[in-house]
């Protein structure tokens, strides 16, 4: 295999992360109704059966910026995998619903680990020229497993007529999900570990044998060479004092913050768990409520190939500015349609593009950039904080939104209508990484005295 191709092998590899991640969104939202009947539990119990795994997130996300740092990108990855696997045998032979909630809590912890540190992973070894297709791999997967999630769920509960199947098809989903969790450790136990951080470990001669499967000769010496230029010795890397820390990069710990709260308060994460009530609300049209979830995930889908085609070439700044616009205009409509009643294949459709813009924006084209904007010796705080910011505000914005909901169907939308004219007039002030090296954004920052 070619170092080119070996490359894309590894972007796919850790995208499937993003696909487990959002396939476990399908299989919970479509398994709300049978869990409440297998376990007795009211309508007050499904916010929590759905944010229970996102508080595990929460935790995984937080610890594995430590851990990434410590034992490196690779262990934690399958670390994180094993621990998902665990939890993903407990959940599917649950007896009750706390033996359920704790494998969904432990699930959750390795989902959230693996998500964070495999979006740190592909951008530190991905070559300049490919870093913004690779990174934008793991998005175009995610609306993969939402759509292949939403399409077993319906194939079996509405393909089959085995009482004790249809009874126990959450169990034979989250089967498939772990399964799937198994095979991706099994082909990630052969990956390198991240030449970045071996370089800031001191580690420079596996630093140089990680990148020489990646890269040609002559860039490897560049890149090592960019490193000597911006690296921090170890000694010095533990003795940071972060009062101390230059102007540049607290910009970037603010860039990073305000971002994830931009990103969150868009709405995305209610949308995608109560599409289905949302899509009666919205809709008079009696379309299925998978098969409208599933069209959801093809949007996503094709939002991450639109990225996935123009981000080297035009950048991140204009994918999100843009992208945001369109997003933001589809929830002024929805907001519209909503408060004045006027229900029908329109509000659908404004949903579709609302989903299809997020995923170019704040989906796509922000994770990439959040990744790419942080120097080298704080990329697993910042890309920590990013997720940890929105693990708390999606805890909250899916439980808060059906009380919301229930007071105003359209209140919610057009709180994240405001937020989203907001972010509008944020994101031309940040800088473009298109084109520059990792090494080259860092001493950006630590220019800024």
């Amino acid at each position: 295999m070619s170092k080119e191709k070996y490359v894309v092998y590894i972007a796919v590899l850790t995208a499937s992360f993003g696909y487990i991640f959002d396939f476990d969104s399908a299989v919970i939202s479509s398994s709300i109704e049978v869990l409440a009947n297998t376990f007795k539990i009211d309508k007050q119990m499904i916010g929590t059966l759905i944010t229970i795994v996102l508080v595990g997130g929460l935790i995984g996300g937080f610890l594995a910026g430590y851990f990434s740092e410590k034992i490196g990108r690779k262990k934690t990855i399958l670390y994180s995998l094993l621990g998902f696997l665990i939890g993903g045998f407990i959940t599917t032979f649950s007896l009750n619903i706390e033996m359920f909630m704790l494998g969904r809590l432990v699930m959750g912890l390795g989902l959230g680990s693996i998500f964070l540190v495999g979006a740190i992973y592909v951008i530190e070894i991905s070559p300049i020229e490919t870093r913004g297709r690779n990174g934008t791999i793991n998005q175009l997967f995610m609306p993969f497993g939402l759509v292949v999630g939403f399409w077993l769920a319906y194939l079996i509960t509405n393909g089959l007529t085995n009482r004790f199947i249809l009874d126990n098809s959450w169990r034979v989903l989250f089967f498939l999900e772990t399964f799937q969790g198994l095979i991706i450790f099994i082909l990630f136990l052969r990956i390198p570990e991240s030449p970045r951080w071996l370089y800031l470990k001191g580690y420079k001669d596996k630093a140089r044998e990680s990148l020489g499967k990646v890269l040609s000769d002559e860039r490897i010496e560049k890149v090592m060479e960019e490193l000597d230029a911006t690296s921090v010795s170890k000694k010095a890397e533990d003795k940071i004092n972060f009062r101390k820390i230059n102007k540049g990069v607290k910009i970037v710990i603010v860039l990073v913050v305000i971002s994830a709260i931009f990103r969150q308060f868009s709405g995305i994460n209610p949308i995608i768990y109560y599409a289905p009530e949302i899509f009666q609300e919205t809709s008079s049209v009696s379309t299925s409520g998978y098969f409208q979830s599933v069209t959801m995930g093809i949007y996503e889908i094709l939002g991450s190939v639109i990225v996935l085609f123009l981000i080297d070439k035009y950048g991140r700044k204009k994918l999100l500015f843009y992208g945001t616009l369109v997003m933001t205009i589809s929830l002024g409509y929805l907001t519209y349609a909503l408060f004045y009643k006027e229900r029908g294949v329109y509000d659908v459709y404004s949903v579709y593009i609302y989903n299809l813009t997020y995923t170019v924006a704040f989906g796509t084209a922000l994770t990439v950039y959040i990744s790419e904007i942080t120097p080298n010796s704080i990329r697993s705080l910042g890309v920590t904080l990013f997720n940890v910011i929105n693990y708390i505000f999606d805890i909250t914005l899916t439980q808060i939104y059906p009380a919301i909901d229930l007071r105003s169907e359209s209140l919610p939308f057009f709180i994240f209508f405001i937020i989203s004219v907001l972010s509008l007039f944020f994101i031309p002030l940040i800088p473009e990484t298109k084109g520059k090296t990792l090494e080259e954004i860092g001493e950006y920052w630590n220019k800024i005295k």
